[in-house]
C-alpha cells in the first residue's frame, strides 16, 4: 500500500512553491542589502550569488552567505567570476569583502554548512519566509508570495 501523504492547510502552496518563494526572497534580501548595485564594479540590475551553494541547506537563507553582483562579474568574467575562476574570486573576496570572506572560510574550516538536521517540509518554509519577511519591502513580499499567502502569514 502506498505511502499517504499529510495534506496541509488550503491556503499553504506545495512545499516546492514554498521553497520557491524562499529563495526569491532570499535573492531580494541580498540583493537590496547591497543597494541593487554590484560588489565589484557598481552597476545596478544584479543578480544574488550564494558563496557556499545553495545545496548546502544549513546556509542556503543565511543572508551572511549572499553577495550581489552583475552578470558579468557572477558568471561571465573570466578573471574573477565565482563560475569562472575561484582563485581569482577568492582573492577578490579576501581584499574587497572581509566580512563575507571571513564567513566562507569559518563555514569551510568548520563544515557548519553541512549542518543541516531539519526536515524540509512545509512548516520549515514556511518558517524561512517569516524569517525573511523583515527584509524586503511589504509590496515585494506579496508579489513573491501571493496576496492570499500574505494574509495567511499575518493571520498565523
Amino acid at each position: 500500500m502506498p505511502k499517504r501523504r499529510k495534506k496541509t492547510n488550503k491556503q499553504v502552496p506545495a512545499k516546492g512553491r514554498l521553497r520557491d518563494m524562499a529563495d526569491a526572497l532570499w535573492s531580494l534580501a541580498i540583493r537590496a542589502d547591497w543597494g541593487h548595485t554590484c560588489a565589484v564594479c557598481g552597476k545596478g540590475k544584479t543578480e544574488a550569488h550564494h558563496l557556499i551553494p545553495r545545496q548546502n541547506e544549513a546556509t542556503r537563507y543565511d543572508l551572511g552567505n549572499g553577495i550581489a553582483l552583475c552578470a558579468h562579474h557572477h558568471q561571465f568574467d573570466p578573471e574573477m567570476s565565482p563560475h569562472q575562476n575561484a582563485v581569482g574570486w577568492l582573492n577578490w573576496m579576501k581584499h574587497n569583502a572581509v566580512i563575507h570572506m571571513a564567513f566562507y572560510a569559518e563555514a569551510m574550516a568548520t563544515g557548519s554548512y553541512r549542518e543541516f538536521t531539519g526536515t524540509k517540509n512545509a512548516a520549515y518554509y514556511i518558517g524561512v519566509i517569516q524569517g525573511l519577511r523583515e527584509y524586503v519591502d511589504d509590496a515585494e513580499f506579496e508579489r513573491v508570495c501571493g496576496i492570499r499567502f500574505t494574509r495567511y502569514l499575518d493571520s498565523i
